[in-house]
């Protein structure tokens, strides 16, 4: 017999919600790299564009960027379906719709990103 009382699903979120804000600083400080990047070296042409994309440390990082973006989104639509759409069978077609074009953006992303120099 435990002694200890069942929390149930009190903490059934929390991982949820650590990844929410967790994936959120991540976008955010990609976002302000990349935007002060832009100011501090301007690129000129499309070689410019093209040679700074093309770094490794940059793939890795826009890489974990299109993950956390990922992630992010379908925390988010997850939590929206969840408490808006209550029919499950709405719920569970909407989801499943969403999962596989997310999953479709972040393949096509890191495709594009890694195909670079091929």
């Amino acid at each position: 017999m435990s002694n200890g009382r069942s929390t149930g699903s009190a903490r059934r979120g929390l991982g949820e919600w650590l990844l929410q804000r967790f994936s959120g600083i991540y976008i955010s400080g990609f976002v302000v790299y990349v935007v002060l990047h832009w100011f501090i070296v301007p690129t000129a042409d499309f070689a410019d564009w093209r040679n700074w994309l093309e770094s490794d440390p940059l793939r890795v990082f826009a890489t974990l960027f299109f993950a956390s973006t990922t992630v992010h989104a379908w925390l988010g639509m997850r939590s929206v379906f969840v408490d808006y759409l209550h029919p499950l069978w709405l719920r569970l077609t909407v989801s499943l719709i969403s999962a596989a074009s997310l999953l479709a953006f972040f393949v096509w992303s890191v495709d594009v990103l890694w195909r670079l120099s091929a």
